[in-house]
C-alpha cells in the first residue's frame, strides 16, 4: 500500500520520538535540526526508515554539534544584541517628539529617586565614621521611680558597669556643657565635651595630630589636658602644626593641647542625648567619677562591643549587670534600675527614619507614574508600528526576537532617561542639602558613589521592564493580514481600551495618594506655624555668657549688672535671663518633684523640667501668667523658697485645685551640688515648649536665680524693633563690664523657632513638591490617553456628527469617558492613600492621618486637573470635519 508523502512525515515524527542512546543527549535545538534532515530526506523520497539512520548518521558527532550550536548561539547572540542596540537607537532618533517626552518623563522620576535615595543612603544606610561602627552601642538608664526610660547615669554606676560586663570591650562615658576659652583674639564661650579617658578609643576615632587622653589625666583635681577640634586649630591657632604641646586657656584654668581631631570629625548621638554634633574642645572628667553621688545622672554612656557579640547577648548581659547593682547599693534597688542597649546607629537616626521613608515612598510613586505615562506613550506608539512588526515576523522572526528589538528600545530609553536623571538628580540633592535641617547633617557629603550610581542603574533597568513588558507583548499579539489591510488606511490599536483604562486608573491612584500624603504635611506644616509654642519669638534676642564671681553674692551681682547694662541700651524693653533657653541644644535639666501630702508611691514618677531665671524673664519671652505673681526682688536667697509651675503641672498635680500656695520639695543647684528642699508656689505661667514645638514632654517649676544659681545662662531682651539693630550697643555695654567676658550665640528667638520648624517644612516642601510632579505627571497621562482615544473613534465621532450629534454632546461624550476614568482612580487611590496614611502618623501635628478635608481637597484638584486635560481633546474633537473624519476610512 502506498503512503502518501503526509503519513511520511507522520510515521518520521513517530520514530523521532522513540528514545536512542544517541537521541537522550541531543537539547532541544539539535532535535530541531534533526527533525528537518528526517523531513528534508522523506521528502526527496528516501524511505522513512532509512531517512532516519541516515539522519542519526548524520549527527552522530553529537558533543561536537553542540558545542558549535553553542559557539554559533553566542556568537549570533552578541551580534544579535549590538545589532538590537544600533536599530534601536536609530528608531528613536527618527522619533525625536517620542524620545523627548519619554526620557523626560523618565528623567524627571530617577531623578526624585536618585537625591532622595542619595539621603537615604548616606544617613540610614552609610555606617557612622568610626572604626567598626557596627559594634558601637549607647547605654541607657531607666529609672522606674522617676519615669525615666532614656535617662544618664551616675559616675559610680559608670565605674561599676566598666568593671562588670563581660559583652563590653570598651565602655566609655560624656557630659556636655559650657566653656570660656580666653586669650586672643577675644574670649570665646563654647561647648565643652568632659568625657572619660577612654572615650576616643572606645568611639573609634583617632586624633589626627597628638594622642588622646591618658588614664591619669582622669582623676582628682582640675584637668590638665585637652583634644580640640580641627576647627578650632585653624580657626583660633591658625593651623599651626607645633599646636600639640601648647598651652589652652579655658576658664580659670590652663591646659595643654594633648591632640587635634580629624577634619570633619563630629559626634553622631540621638537629640534627647544632648550632646551637639560639634564640640569644639574635649577635656577628662575631674574629681574622680566613683565619688561622685550615686543618684546624680548627667553622663551619656557608650559602649563597644567585644567582636563577634550581638546587642542581644550585650542586652543580657546588661540585665544581669543592673540585677547586681540593685542588689549592691539601695539607691538602684529604690529605682529598681535597669539598662538597655541601642545601636548607636539606630538611635542616631530614629527620628529622621520616618520622614525619610515616607519620602522615599513618595518618590517611588513618582517613578511609577512616569513609567505609566511612558507604557501609554508605547501602547500608542505600537499601533502606528503594526506593518513593519508584521512584515518582521511573515519573515521569519519570532516573537520572542520581536519583544527582544523592543526591549531594546526600551533600555535605550531608560539607559538615557537614567543618565539625565542622575545628572537632574545631583542638583536636587545640592537643593535638599540647603534645605536640610540639623538633624540632617550627615548630608554635608553627598554625592554620586557606586552605591547611589548602582541604585540609579536598577531602577533604569527596572523602570524599563515595567513600561515596556505590556507594550511589547501587546505589539506582537496581530495578525499580518489584517494590518496589511490597514497599512493603507491609518493604523488602529490592537491594545484593549480596558488595558489602556486601567494604566490611566492606576495612574490616577499613585497620583492622589502622593497628593494626600503632600496636603497632609502642608496642613502639618500650617498648624505648626500657628501653634502656639508659650512664648513670642518676635522683636526678642537671646545670647549666652558665664556668669562672673567666686561666690554666690558674686555672682547674683554681676548677673545683675549685666541686666541693668543692658536695660540702658536704647530700644530694649525688658530683660531677664534664663538657664535653659526654649529649643536650644543645651544639655536638658529635669528631676523629680514631691508636692507635700503626697505619699512616695503617689509620687512616682513625678518629673519635671527644672529652669532657673531672673525676675525679668517671663515678661522677656512673652510667657502668660495665669495665676498668682511672677518673681520680683522680694525672692533673695536668704528669703522663703518659692517657685513658679506651669499650667500643665499644675493640672496633673492639683487637678481641679489653685496651684498657688501650694508646697513641694523641688530640686535646687548649690555648692553641694543638687539638694532637694521645700518651696512654696506663688506663681503659675503658661506652659513653655521647651524641647519641640510640638510635644510638651514635661511639666516644668521655675525657680529664682538668687535662690538657684547655675554657670551657665541665657539672657532674653525684648526690643522695641529689630533686635538685629542692639547687638552692638550690648556687646560694648557688657565689655565695659568685663572685657574678658566670652558672649555667644547671639541670635533672635526666631532663630531657634525656625530650626524647631525645619524638619517638618523640609518633609513638607519636598513632599509638596512630589506632589506637584505626580499631579503633572498624571495630568499629561490623562490627556495623551484621551487625546490617542480620540484618535482611534475619528470614525466613529464623525459619523456621530453626520447623524446631528451637536459639538456640546460629543464634547460630553469624551468627558464623561474621562471622568469615569477619573474616578475609578480616586476611589482606588482613597483605598490606597487610607493604607498608606498610617505610616505618616509619627510625622503629623494637629491633623488626623486620614483627614477628610485633605482627602476632599486631593481628590477635587485632581479630579478638576485631570478634566482640563480631557476637555483639550474633547474640544478638538468637537471641532474636527466631519468629511475629514469619514475620508480617514
Amino acid at each position: 500500500m502506498t503512503m502518501s508523502p503526509l503519513a511520511y512525515v507522520r510515521r518520521a515524527f513517530r520514530l523521532l520520538f522513540r528514545k536512542s542512546h544517541v537521541e537522550a543527549e541531543l537539547d532541544e535545538e539539535v532535535r530541531a535540526c534533526l527533525e528537518i534532515t528526517v523531513e528534508r530526506l522523506i521528502w526527496s523520497g528516501v524511505p522513512p526508515g532509512k531517512a532516519r539512520r541516515m539522519a542519526l548518521v548524520e549527527f552522530e558527532g553529537v558533543e561536537q554539534v553542540k558545542e558549535r550550536v553553542r559557539e554559533v548561539r553566542m556568537g549570533s547572540l552578541v551580534e544579535q544584541l549590538l545589532q538590537d542596540a544600533r536599530h534601536a537607537v536609530r528608531v528613536l532618533a527618527r522619533e525625536r517628539s517620542f524620545t523627548a517626552i519619554a526620557v523626560l518623563t523618565l528623567a524627571l522620576g530617577i531623578a526624585v529617586n536618585t537625591a532622595v535615595f542619595s539621603v537615604l543612603e548616606a544617613v540610614l544606610l552609610q555606617p557612622l565614621p568610626y572604626d567598626h561602627a557596627e559594634r558601637l552601642t549607647l547605654i541607657w538608664s531607666a529609672f522606674e521611680k522617676l519615669g525615666a526610660s532614656r535617662a544618664p547615669g551616675a559616675g559610680p554606676e559608670f565605674k561599676e558597669l566598666q568593671r562588670q560586663t563581660r559583652a563590653y570591650q570598651d565602655i566609655a562615658g560624656i557630659w556636655v556643657g559650657n566653656g570660656t576659652l580666653r586669650g586672643d583674639p577675644e574670649p570665646e564661650q563654647i561647648k565643652l565635651g568632659q568625657v572619660t579617658w577612654n572615650f576616643f578609643t572606645a568611639l573609634g576615632a583617632r586624633p589626627a595630630l597628638g594622642r588622646s587622653f591618658l588614664p591619669q589625666e582622669e582623676g582628682p583635681g582640675p584637668p590638665k589636658a585637652a583634644v580640640i577640634s580641627d576647627a578650632l586649630w585653624h580657626s583660633r591657632f591658625g593651623g599651626d602644626p607645633h599646636i600639640v604641646g601648647q598651652a589652652l586657656r579655658l576658664g580659670n584654668n590652663t591646659l595643654t593641647i594633648a591632640g587635634v581631631l580629624a577634619p570633619g570629625f563630629k559626634l553622631y548621638f540621638p537629640p534627647d542625648s544632648n550632646v551637639p554634633t560639634d564640640i569644639p574642645v574635649y577635656i577628662p572628667f575631674g574629681g574622680g567619677l566613683e565619688n561622685r553621688p550615686r543618684d546624680l545622672y548627667f553622663i551619656r554612656f557608650l559602649g563597644r562591643l567585644k567582636p563577634g557579640v550581638s546587642v542581644p547577648q550585650a542586652q543580657a548581659d546588661l540585665d544581669s549587670v543592673a540585677g547586681k547593682l540593685r542588689g549592691n547599693y539601695i539607691e538602684y534597688a529604690t529605682e529598681n534600675l535597669k539598662l538597655t542597649a541601642t545601636p548607636l546607629q539606630l538611635d542616631t537616626v530614629k527620628e529622621v527614619r520616618p520622614a525619610i521613608l515616607a519620602l522615599m515612598i513618595g518618590a517611588g510613586f513618582v517613578l511609577l507614574i512616569g513609567c505609566v505615562n511612558v507604557a501609554n506613550l508605547l501602547l500608542a506608539r505600537g499601533a502606528t508600528r503594526r506593518t513593519e512588526i508584521a512584515v518582521r515576523a511573515s519573515i521569519g522572526a519570532s516573537r520572542g526576537r520581536v519583544v527582544r528589538q523592543l526591549f531594546a528600545e526600551n533600555l535605550v530609553l531608560s539607559a538615557v532617561g537614567g543618565i539625565a536623571g542622575m545628572a537632574l538628580g545631583q542638583a536636587g540633592v545640592r537643593i535638599l542639602v540647603s534645605m536640610r535641617p540639623e538633624s540632617l547633617s550627615r548630608l554635608d557629603a553627598l554625592g554620586v558613589n557606586p552605591v547611589v550610581a548602582a541604585f540609579v542603574v536598577a531602577i533604569s533597568i527596572g523602570s524599563s521592564i515595567v513600561f515596556g513588558l505590556v507594550p511589547a507583548l501587546e505589539a506582537t499579539k496581530l495578525s499580518l493580514v489584517d494590518a496589511l489591510r490597514e497599512a493603507g488606511r491609518g493604523a488602529r490599536s490592537t491594545v484593549k481600551r480596558p488595558l489602556r483604562a486601567a494604566l490611566i486608573v492606576a495612574e490616577i491612584a499613585l497620583g492622589f495618594v502622593l497628593l494626600t500624603g503632600a496636603g497632609l504635611m502642608i496642613v502639618t506644616f500650617w498648624n505648626l506655624q500657628k501653634a502656639n509654642p508659650g512664648f513670642d519669638a518676635r522683636r526678642v534676642l537671646t545670647f549666652e555668657i558665664q556668669p562672673r564671681g567666686s561666690t554666690v553674692e558674686q555672682i547674683i551681682n554681676f548677673v545683675n549688672e549685666c541686666e541693668r547694662r543692658v536695660s540702658s541700651v536704647p530700644g530694649v524693653e525688658t530683660v531677664g535671663a534664663i538657664s535653659h533657653l526654649p529649643l536650644d541644644d543645651y544639655p536638658n535639666w529635669y528631676s523629680p518633684y514631691v508636692p507635700d501630702g503626697v505619699t512616695p508611691e503617689r509620687s512616682k514618677g513625678l518629673l519635671a523640667d527644672y529652669r532657673a531665671v531672673t525676675p525679668g524673664y517671663f515678661a522677656a519671652i512673652g510667657a502668660r501668667l495665669v495665676a498668682g505673681r511672677e518673681f520680683d526682688q522680694r525672692d533673695q536667697p536668704a528669703t522663703a523658697q518659692v517657685v513658679v509651675v506651669d499650667d500643665l503641672l499644675a493640672k496633673a498635680t492639683w487637678p481641679n485645685q489653685s496651684a498657688v500656695g501650694k508646697r513641694m520639695s523641688v530640686e535646687h543647684f548649690t555648692a553641694k551640688g543638687f539638694v532637694m528642699g521645700p518651696a512654696e508656689v506663688v506663681g503659675v505661667v503658661g506652659h513653655i515648649q521647651h524641647h519641640s514645638l510640638t510635644d510638651p514632654v514635661r511639666g516644668q517649676i521655675y525657680i529664682p536665680y538668687t535662690q538657684s544659681p547655675r554657670e551657665h545662662l541665657s539672657f532674653v531682651v525684648k526690643t522695641r524693633n529689630d533686635p538685629v539693630g542692639i547687638v552692638d550697643p550690648v556687646r560694648h555695654e557688657l565689655r565695659q563690664l568685663n572685657k574678658d567676658m566670652a558672649i555667644s550665640k547671639v541670635r533672635p528667638m526666631t532663630f531657634y523657632v525656625t530650626r524647631a520648624e525645619a524638619p517638618v517644612s523640609f518633609t513638607a516642601v519636598v513632599g509638596a513638591t512630589f506632589g506637584g510632579l505626580g499631579l503633572l505627571l498624571a495630568a499629561i497621562g490623562v490627556y495623551s490617553v484621551i487625546s490617542y482615544s480620540i484618535s482611534l473613534r475619528t470614525r466613529e465621532l464623525g459619523v456621530r456628527m453626520a447623524v446631528g450629534a451637536r459639538p456640546g454632546e460629543i464634547v460630553g461624550l469624551v468627558l464623561r469617558e474621562g471622568l469615569a476614568l477619573v474616578t475609578g482612580g480616586l476611589a482606588l487611590g482613597g483605598i490606597c492613600a487610607f493604607l498608606a496614611s498610617r505610616y505618616l502618623r509619627s510625622l503629623l501635628f494637629g491633623v488626623a492621618a486620614f483627614d477628610p478635608v485633605t482627602y476632599g481637597v486631593a481628590g477635587c484638584v485632581l479630579a478638576a486637573v485631570s478634566m482640563m486635560a480631557c476637555w483639550r481633546p474633547a474640544f478638538r474633537a468637537s471641532r474636527s470635519s466631519v468629511m475629514n473624519a469619514l475620508r480617514l476610512e
